[in-house]
């Protein structure tokens, strides 16, 4: 292992880069590719020495080899996640193994915020670097006028004991001042989650893309093969009874390969849905399409044991901001399956109400305890265990809805389990 710094000649405290990968040969390429962008890089070459150097500095982003002996990059991301000192570092991936679902949901799931996948495109990621940069020299300066705000508190509570008005005043400043920083940390929490969302969204494009080119020949020569035999059959003499089995058993093979091309199909429809939905423009999305989208990703996680009952009423599109939208249901509908330990139901209904749109997503699961009703929806305040939750799902919820100009209402049902409730002004859909 060995330490790079970029040149301090003007003094500056550069903020630092981790980057980890049992191959020297890939951590030159990577320093080679940061170099210029104003920052510190620190090198190392396996998991344990990573984990070393994540708790002697606050890194800006730490960019990750998955693939490495003894300790590959999703366990070093585990363990990250697990120890409050090093779980706020973003992480991103390099990896050169295949883009699929299965790979992303597992590096999310460790702790990650995005992926690149070798070979590393050098415009895009020093682009994803000088993100982070501009994160941290936030954080950085967010931390300073912390300082400098309880500097300020000290000398005010002095003053406060002879001079009342004072007081006061200084306590609505110090409010704003925090509720600003809160509404900073909440935004850039939202700018992660947001890009993994976009992230997740081309993941799904691009499997959509290459399910359909084989789907579509399959299904086109299945069809041939059809007509193929049935012109067979005219055209040659009777088929012995002792051969009229095997013919049946053909055809009834070929109808059942159609039926499961046409599955295929429309999972492929429900997933490039998904993913035309990671958007941020305002437009018209029929919201059953939304939900049935959102629940072929979320459908690794019933596992047969959660069954959902979606109710639509009138109307069936309306106007939103579909991929903010989608990004609130999907986390609202996660809730309801993580607050559900064995066998249970997820209830989804959703229609107009007068001038309101509502949506409803119940579930079966424990509840919210009545004690931090309140509070679920703060950033950062979370119930479950260190590495399973963030404590944002819910607060970037809240904003979106929001930002739909409605209202989120969470409260618990008489025969057990919670109940989600959205109402925001119906928005149809213009001429």
């Amino acid at each position: 292992m060995k330490r790079v710094r970029e040149s301090r000649s003007q003094g500056k405290d550069l903020p630092p880069v981790l980057v980890v990968d049992d191959i020297d040969a890939n951590l030159v390429a990577l320093e080679a590719l940061l170099q210029g962008l104003g920052c510190e890089v620190v090198l190392a070459n396996s998991g344990d020495q990573a984990l070393r150097q994540l708790l002697k500095h606050d890194f800006a982003v730490a960019l990750l080899d998955v693939q490495m002996p003894d300790m590959d990059g999703y366990e070093v991301a585990q363990h990250a996640r697990q120890n409050p000192a090093t779980r706020d570092v973003p992480i991103i991936f390099v990896t050169a193994m295949h883009n699929t679902e299965a790979t992303a949901l597992r590096g999310y799931g460790s702790g990650a915020v995005d992926f690149l996948f070798k070979p590393v495109d050098p415009e895009i990621l020093r682009s994803k670097v000088r993100v982070f940069l501009e994160l941290y020299a936030g954080r950085r300066l967010l931390r300073a006028a912390n300082l400098k705000l309880e500097a300020r508190n000290s000398q005010l509570a002095t003053l406060a004991e002879a001079q009342t008005l004072l007081a006061e005043d200084f306590r609505q400043a110090n409010a704003s001042l925090q509720q600003a920083y809160r509404d900073l940390q909440t935004a850039q929490s939202q700018l992660v989650q947001t890009a993994k969302m976009a992230s997740l969204g081309n993941l799904v494009a691009g499997v959509a893309h290459e399910i359909n080119n084989p789907l579509s020949f399959v299904t086109s020569h299945l069809g041939t093969v059809r007509r193929r035999l049935e012109q067979f059959r005219e055209q040659v003499p009777p088929i012995p009874a002792s051969a009229e089995d095997h013919w049946e058993r053909a055809q009834i093979r070929l109808k059942e390969m159609g039926v499961g091309l046409e599955r295929i199909a429309d999972l492929v429809i429900k997933l490039r849905t998904f993913s035309r939905l990671d958007e941020g423009e305002w437009k018209c999305v029929r919201i059953s399409e939304c939900i049935d989208s959102l629940l072929t990703i979320l459908s690794y996680r019933l596992e047969g044991r959660i069954e959902v009952v979606k109710q639509f009423s009138p109307p069936e599109a309306i106007e939103c901001f579909p991929g903010l939208l989608n990004q609130a249901l999907m986390n609202l509908v996660a809730n309801s399956i993580d607050a559900i330990e064995g066998p249970g139901v997820v209830e989804i209904t959703a229609g107009a109400d007068g001038p309101d749109y509502v949506l409803r997503i119940a579930d079966t699961g424990t509840g919210i305890d009545p004690a931090i009703q309140e509070r679920v929806v703060e950033p950062f305040f979370t119930t479950k265990p260190v590495g399973k939750g963030t404590g944002l799902g819910l607060s970037i919820t809240y904003s979106i809805i929001k930002k739909h100009e409605g209202t989120l209402e969470l409260k618990p049902r008489a025969e057990g389990g919670t109940e989600a409730v959205i109402r925001m002004p119906l928005r149809l859909p213009s001429a």
